[in-house]
């Protein structure tokens, strides 16, 4: 059975219709929650002025969380959570994790950055694949625009 004609795929088809898909199984998501602070006192917004597109993401579940015990906590290498994955897309990518996919996640890019005053903000490039050999890559960079008057 073709996948576009299951139930299941158009179930998840709207889970990423904002996502760009790369891959088989990449696709670029953005974060939420970037702009408050964590629990420990650690700053999100300070932790992604850190970052640089690349480095990688742990995510991480969290249970316990007493906001949505579906959460999928998006963590950087020095450990400092710097928000999650939207509750939709955190239901379908925790299962997946809970069933031995392995999910990696790199930084595509911090939205906002260059904006004096602006918050910043989180995409995600994901690989998710039960038995994937590769790290995900950033997506090569589009063409210049160029104005026409």
């Amino acid at each position: 059975m073709a996948l576009a004609k299951t139930p299941a795929a158009a179930d998840v088809r709207h889970l990423f219709s904002g996502a760009i898909r790369v891959g088989w199984n990449d696709f670029s998501l953005p974060a939420v929650g970037e702009r408050f602070d964590n629990d420990d006192g650690t700053s999100r917004q300070d932790e992604l002025a850190r970052c640089q597109p690349g480095e990688m993401i742990h995510l991480v579940r969290e249970p316990h969380n007493r906001h949505d015990p579906g959460a999928v906590a998006l963590i950087t290498e020095r450990g400092v959570c710097v928000g999650y994955l939207g509750r939709e897309r955190a239901q379908w990518i925790g299962s997946k994790i809970d069933r031995g996919y392995d999910a990696r996640a790199i930084i595509e890019r911090i939205k906002g950055r260059g904006l004096a005053g602006s918050p910043l903000g989180l995409v995600i490039r994901l690989n998710l694949d039960p038995h994937m050999a590769d790290e995900p890559e950033l997506p090569a960079k589009p063409a210049p625009r160029r104005m026409v008057a």
